[in-house]
């Protein structure tokens, strides 16, 4: 238990130092006079390809040399002597609420700045659908999660920022109790973002990639190899059965090396979670990859037995 509650202790110290923030936007469904109803597909694939222009295409090796490569769209918005640790990630679950669609996304980073440029982006998305004209998606508003304080109306046009607040650290923890776990690949994740060369996504593999891609947000946090109780507690924890395919993803187009793809699927863990869930959780909003191009390393968690 003293060996959980060091770890616990850690992981809680990281994730109340993360700056994370997550927003729901909401979007009205109804196309023009005469116009067919689009599929649910067609609306995911015009917020993705808003969103995906908003993002961050530096990657992790960008941070190291202190400012964002010139192809980057936020090479101009953001001080160039900064680095760019921040990603814009979205929630490929799309939901409903009142008749309108709703999409979760989050920033992570000290760049709350660059919410009204998101927000623009997302109140300009136009869609086709079939045997139709074009049409912009009508965004309703947008609220914060999960304190569901609205931040803009779209009606009025109007953005207010004073409700926005990192995302409260309780949130992480609160199912640790399961004894087997589901972990979706929703997006081509690298593994060797972690360090090792194998494509099976062991456990202790899993946790060094969310372990690093924290340390890009926060570069002073202690190496996972000179954690030996987290490492000990890594041995609580198999793989037990995994339905995988690798699938390629775009060039990073900065001249240096691109990425060539990453594994979807999904892998099911069975074991002891405490203390892993937390960061498991954080995985969902920041994701497991280096970022350099939308959503990779994208996960999602399902609870399949609790103890």
């Amino acid at each position: 238990m003293s060996q959980y509650l060091h770890i616990n202790t850690l992981i809680k110290q990281i994730g109340e130092r993360l700056p994370l923030y997550v927003f729901c936007a909401y979007f009205d469904i109804e196309p023009p006079y005469n116009a067919a109803v689009p599929s649910r597909a067609v609306f995911c694939r015009a917020i993705d390809a808003a969103l995906r222009r908003l993002a961050c295409t530096c990657g992790s090796e960008m941070v190291q040399q202190q400012h964002h490569d010139r192809a980057c769209p936020y090479d101009l918005l953001l001080n160039n002597s900064r680095p760019s640790v921040f990603a814009l990630r979205y929630n490929s679950a799309f939901g409903s609420r009142n008749g309108w669609l709703t999409v979760n996304f989050s920033l992570i980073g000290d760049h709350v700045q660059l919410l009204p440029f998101i927000i623009l982006a997302l109140s300009e998305i136009a869609i086709r659908s079939k045997d139709s004209e074009s049409f912009k998606l009508r965004l309703i508003e947008v609220r914060t999660f999960p304190n569901d304080e609205r931040i803009y109306d779209g009606k009025n046009r109007t953005l207010n920022l004073e409700p926005v607040n990192p995302f409260p650290y309780v949130n992480l923890g609160r199912d640790e109790s399961a004894s087997k776990i589901t972990v979706q690949f929703t997006y081509p994740t690298n593994l060797a973002y972690s360090g090792s060369s194998s494509v099976i996504p062991e456990f202790s593999i899993l946790i060094g990639c969310l372990w690093r891609r924290l340390t890009d947000f926060l570069p002073d946090i202690i190496p996972i190899d000179d954690v030996p109780d987290l490492k000990k507690a890594l041995e609580n924890v198999h793989l037990v059965q995994m339905k995988l395919k690798w699938r390629k993803t775009p060039q990073s187009g900065r001249g240096g090396p691109g990425k060539t793809g990453g594994i979807v699927g999904h892998a099911v863990y069975a074991g002891k979670f405490e203390p892993f869930m937390p960061l498991l959780r954080l995985g969902e909003w920041i994701g497991m990859d280096d970022g350099s191009w939308m959503n990779a390393g994208l996960i999602s968690i399902e609870m399949n037995d609790r103890s």
